[in-house]
This record gives structure tokens, C-alpha cells and sequence, in this order.
């Protein structure tokens, strides 16, 4: 009996550990979000809650919570979206940018279909972290695509493998799609080199009003 008691008590510190290690991350990763809204001079930027539902707050403040939610919800930055507010260019097109926190690509590096089977995931080793850089442009009075949920858990664009992409629409949008492994922004410098990488494709795609400030 004390050697379990032992061995639980072990696990809760690493538990522990894991909480302020988060926390060290997420700090980490909200300075970043904010360091590239002001380089690349977006007005403001909001977020989303991807992977599994935000849980809802009702209207005297308490959390909805039931047996069996999805332990997921209470972890929001395990698959986080920085929307970044749109910008009106000179000839009235628009172009906005999101940006896509993947904590963990385990779920999709794996062949499972199950997102609360973390067993299936592949090793964390083998898994990583990474930031998906998604831009639209949208021409002058057309309606925005902006197909995130599909673009997102697309296995194709979710995998440490994807690099760019660029998908062209019917409606003449364009949606640039840009992959760094997060380890592409250990320092302010690294991480704009980063930047001027992804504002150099949006160039070679014609989108010329991206700029570092």
C-alpha cells in the first residue's frame, strides 16, 4: 500500500511540474502572438479555442462542466487560434491572417480517428509543435472562404511533413498556407526571419502589402 500511495504521490508531482511547465509555454506563447501582430501591424487580434468545445460560462458565472465532457475542454491551449483583425488594402481587397497553436501534432501523426485515445497518438518523439500560418485574401466585394475547421484538422496541412500551400477558390480568394515548427521562433531574431520567410512566399503569390514594421 505505501508503495502506491508512493508512486500516486509521484505522479501528482509531475503533474505539478507539468502545470507550471505549461504555463512557462503558454506565457511564452502569448508573447510571441503578440510580438508577430506587431510586426506585421494587424489592429488587434482575438482568440479561438479549437480541438474540443471552450466550456460555457453561464449567466450567473459558473462553468458548465458534466460527467464525461471531454477532459480536452478544460485544456485550451493544447489547439489555439490567434485571429488576427482584418486589413483593407489600397485597390479594396482584404486580407486577413490566423495563426494555429498545435501544442501536440500526436492525434494527427497517428492513423486514429479518436481524439480522447491518447494511446493511439503517435509518441510524443515522434509528434511535435508547430504554427500554421493561414492568410486570405479576399477581392473587392466577395465574401471571405475563411474554411478554418476544415483547413485545420486536415491532416495533410496538421502534420509536421506540410510546409506551404496555396489554395486558389472559384471566387478568386486566396488562401496562403505556411507550416514552422515552433522551434523556428526561439528569439526575437529567429522569429523574424520566420516572418520575412512566410511575408517572402505571400510576395511570390502576389500578395505584396504584407510587411515587417
Amino acid at each position: 500500500m505505501e508503495t502506491k500511495i508512493e508512486e500516486f504521490n509521484n505522479a501528482l508531482c509531475d503533474v505539478r511540474k507539468a502545470y507550471r511547465l505549461i504555463y512557462s509555454y503558454q506565457s511564452r506563447m502569448l508573447d510571441l502572438a503578440y510580438f508577430i501582430k506587431s510586426k506585421l501591424d494587424f489592429p488587434s487580434f482575438l482568440g479561438f479555442k479549437h480541438y474540443s468545445e471552450p466550456i460555457v460560462q453561464k449567466r450567473n458565472g459558473e462553468l458548465r462542466i458534466w460527467n464525461n465532457m471531454w477532459a480536452w475542454d478544460f485544456l485550451y491551449s493544447y489547439m489555439f487560434e490567434y485571429d488576427f483583425e482584418n486589413v483593407l488594402m489600397e485597390n479594396g481587397e482584404e486580407y486577413g491572417l490566423s495563426i494555429i497553436q498545435y501544442s501536440d501534432t500526436g492525434f494527427f501523426e497517428s492513423n486514429g480517428i479518436d481524439r480522447l485515445d491518447i494511446d493511439s497518438f503517435a509518441k510524443e518523439d515522434e509528434s511535435g509543435s508547430k504554427l500554421l500560418f493561414i492568410l486570405e485574401v479576399k477581392p473587392k466585394k466577395k465574401e471571405w472562404i475563411w474554411n478554418i475547421e476544415e483547413l485545420i484538422y486536415n491532416k495533410e496541412y496538421a502534420t509536421m511533413q506540410h510546409t506551404r500551400s496555396v489554395l486558389n477558390s472559384e471566387k478568386g480568394n486566396i488562401q496562403i498556407l505556411y507550416s514552422f515548427p515552433l522551434d523556428r521562433f526561439l528569439n526575437e531574431q529567429t522569429s523574424i526571419d520566420a516572418l520575412e520567410e512566410f511575408i517572402n512566399f505571400c510576395h511570390e503569390n502576389n500578395i505584396m502589402e504584407l510587411s515587417i514594421i
